[in-house]
């Protein structure tokens, strides 16, 4: 009998150069590793690394990519592909929705 995936959710607010950013992306590749469903929110400053090529090669992989909209526009960012934009609202979506949730602040 096979194993359901497990989902899990991150949730990231810190900009790329930031340690935590790469712990965060380290955690999503773990986790798409083992199978895992792997939701990653990017708010605050984080959403000034949604094109990085890390995180878009992990999209590619099977992260599914979410970004906080009035995040990007106080930061006059356009919201691009690189990922589904959207609000809390959606944030508490990807919370309700996993088995695990972290934070990386």
């Amino acid at each position: 009998m096979a194993q359901a995936s497990r989902k899990l959710g991150i949730l990231l607010s810190v900009a790329p150069q930031h340690p935590n950013f790469h712990h965060a992306l380290q955690l999503a590749t773990a986790g798409l590793n083992a199978q895992d469903e792997v939701y990653l929110y990017c708010l605050d400053d984080a959403v000034h690394g949604l094109a990085d090529e890390r995180l878009q090669t992990l999209r590619g992989h099977g992260l599914r990519l979410f970004a906080c909209a009035f995040a990007a526009q106080r930061r006059k960012l356009p919201q691009t592909e690189n990922a589904l934009y959207g609000g809390l609202t959606m944030l508490n979506d990807v919370m309700a929705a996993t088995d695990r949730f972290v934070s990386f602040n």
